[in-house]
């Protein structure tokens, strides 16, 4: 229990952390002495020393990262810096996997990604067009709602009691997705929203792939046929004339593939830094490119090997909640390659969690599922033989 007490607490600590933090403040300390504590006793279970022996190309990307950022000059601090993201979501995915109650700990994780977007929804000073919650409340360009919206559908499609999983028969769910949603929309985030859109084609292509075909189809010509609604709503909602932050954006992913190109199997090393604009970056708004910037090749295929193989863990998972599941993955992957939060310390942390809860839930309850559904066989196999009573 303390891995799940650890887990739940330094999960409701986020609340209240930095985004952008100036040192270790004492918060920051107990996050990451929880975190850890939470990590290291998620050992015991064999489950979570299976996920770590798993995770072990990651050890040997961030070694030989270390080594070329400092064959190349990188700043040890700030190698150490690009160090930390992935130590954080190891001993998230260990807490998450060695939580003795994995469905109290992805409970919590919506408490806070709810929490958090009505904070980002309270701090707004007006509703009108063009205001966007993140001018107030930077904390939601981390992307809770996009977690959120993952784990409540994952929690209503596996619940134990087995109610039905309609929105409309679940009004506190239905409240719970709304809040989510608006703090989404509200955040104004194109990134967000385009992980979101993804995210949501690819769960319901997975259980339903000719209707998204068709809608997909359908969309398109809406588009075409509205392109001048369109364009006004993207215009005045998403920002599409601040053309000058896209072009910032692409500067720096144009700076990283560069060096890249010059540095292809093993990048420029952790700690590894370039001017853009007059200021010097650490750091792209782009996951892909930042990758192959800093690891090159081979960093960047141990750093992917192992998240296929925990992915593979799902393939015995129901369609529904596996939809879900896949979903989100992509839904967060598709947000991280559009910013920069895979920087953000206590984000990787809350996924690695996640990730580990997650799996964890779903393997017992699908366990759970074929149990009840091997008693029910049994008991069917009974009634027939002795349908007329005993002879």
């Amino acid at each position: 229990m303390i891995t799940t007490a650890a887990a739940v607490i330094a999960m409701l600590l986020t609340l209240v952390l930095p985004i952008y933090p100036d040192g270790i403040t004492p918060l920051i300390a107990a996050f990451l002495s929880l975190a850890g504590l939470a990590g290291v006793f998620g050992l015991l279970s064999r489950a979570a020393r299976r996920e770590l022996l798993i995770m072990t190309p990651w050890v040997i990307a961030i070694a030989i990262g270390l080594l070329i950022g400092s064959l190349r000059s990188g700043e040890s601090r700030q190698a150490l810096e690009d160090s930390l993201p992935y130590l954080l979501f190891t001993l998230g995915i260990l807490a998450g996997r060695g939580a003795r109650n994995p469905r109290l700990v992805l409970v919590v994780t919506l408490i806070v990604c709810v929490l958090d977007s009505l904070v980002s929804l309270y701090k707004m000073p007006s509703y009108e067009v063009g205001m966007r919650s993140t001018y107030n409340y930077f904390k939601i360009t981390a992307g809770l709602p996009l977690v959120g919206l993952f784990v409540a559908p994952l929690l209503r499609h596996t619940d134990p009691k087995e109610r039905s999983p309609l929105l409309i028969s679940r009004p506190i769910e239905a409240t719970i997705v709304a809040i989510l949603f608006v703090g989404m929309l509200f955040s104004v985030s194109r990134g967000m929203l385009l992980g979101w859109v993804c995210g949501a084609l690819v769960a319901v292509y997975i259980r339903r792939p000719s209707q998204v075909l068709l809608g997909v189809l359908v969309m398109v010509v809406v588009v075409v046929a509205y392109s001048s609604a369109f364009a006004d709503f993207g215009s005045r909602y998403l920002r599409f004339e601040a053309a000058s932050t896209v072009e910032g954006r692409f500067r720096e992913i144009e700076s990283a593939w560069l060096t890249f190109v010059e540095y292809p199997m093993f990048g420029a090393g952790l700690g590894a830094m370039f001017e853009v604009d007059g200021f010097y970056k650490a750091f792209v708004h782009n996951m892909a490119a930042y990758h192959l910037w800093k690891f090159g090749l081979v960093g960047t295929m141990l750093l992917v090997v192992p998240m296929l193989i925990v992915a593979r863990q799902l393939r015995h998972i129901p369609l529904v909640p596996r939809s879900y599941a896949v979903g989100g993955t992509v839904a967060v992957v598709a947000y991280l390659v559009t910013c920069a939060a895979y920087k953000t310390y206590y984000l990787v942390w809350i996924y690695g969690v996640v990730s580990g809860a997650g799996i964890s839930w779903l393997s017992a309850w699908n366990l759970r599922r074929d149990a009840v559904d091997s008693l029910d066989s049994d008991q069917d196999v009974y009634e027939d033989v002795y349908e007329d009573g005993p002879q």
